[in-house]
Formats: C-alpha cells, sequence, structure tokens
C-alpha cells in the first residue's frame, strides 16, 4: 500500500522585493501578540503556521517585529498596494504599461486568491 503524503505545513512567505509596498499599521499602535506575529497585523486574528502570511522581519528604531497576516487582509493590502502604486510610479503609465513591481504585485494578489 502506497504512503499517504504528508500535507506540508508551510508559511507563505511574501516576496522581500514586495513587501514595502504592502503598508502596514504603525508600530506603536500594535499589541505584542500582532509585533510577534502570533496575530493578523491588521485584523487581531490569532495566526497558525498554515493560516499565517510572513511580512518579514521589520526594523523600526532598533526594534525588531515580526508581522504576519491572515490571506483575507493580506488580499485587501496586496490589492492597495497594487492599485495605488501606478500614483507613485513614473513607469506604470496607463492602464497598459506597467513597472515589474505593478506586475509582482497583481501576480502575487491572484496567488492569494487561489
Amino acid at each position: 500500500m502506497p504512503e499517504m503524503p504528508v500535507p506540508s505545513a508551510r508559511l507563505m512567505e511574501i516576496p522581500a522585493a514586495l513587501v514595502p509596498h504592502i503598508v502596514l499599521p504603525r508600530l506603536e499602535l500594535l499589541s505584542e501578540a500582532r509585533t510577534r506575529g502570533a496575530e493578523c497585523v491588521w485584523g487581531g486574528e490569532r495566526l497558525t503556521i498554515e493560516t499565517a502570511i510572513d511580512l518579514r522581519v521589520h526594523t523600526n528604531n532598533g526594534f525588531n517585529w515580526y508581522p504576519r497576516a491572515c490571506r483575507r487582509c493580506t488580499k485587501a493590502a496586496v490589492r492597495t498596494a497594487r492599485d495605488t502604486h501606478p500614483d507613485q510610479c513614473t513607469e506604470c503609465t496607463g492602464p497598459t504599461k506597467l513597472c515589474e513591481t505593478r506586475r509582482a504585485l497583481h501576480n502575487l494578489l491572484m496567488e492569494l486568491r487561489r
């Protein structure tokens, strides 16, 4: 009898190049659980390895914090980043001329919808 595959418990991680484009809440407004990644940085939902999306380590005034988020809140934040990016980018000129960053944000949003 063949062995059943074991589901992999893997923390999804946002690509490092895209993290600076995703606006996070101000550190001083967050609880300790949100700064260490136990709860969604935006919505406050309790996270597990299966539900958390890693937003990578951030440093503010020498303090390292580890924001993570739920899929729903991450989708909303990535959608906002994608939609507001052209306002700040000289390469994104109109609906057809998009830079690599906006394309990558769009692809990430499509991945999060699965």
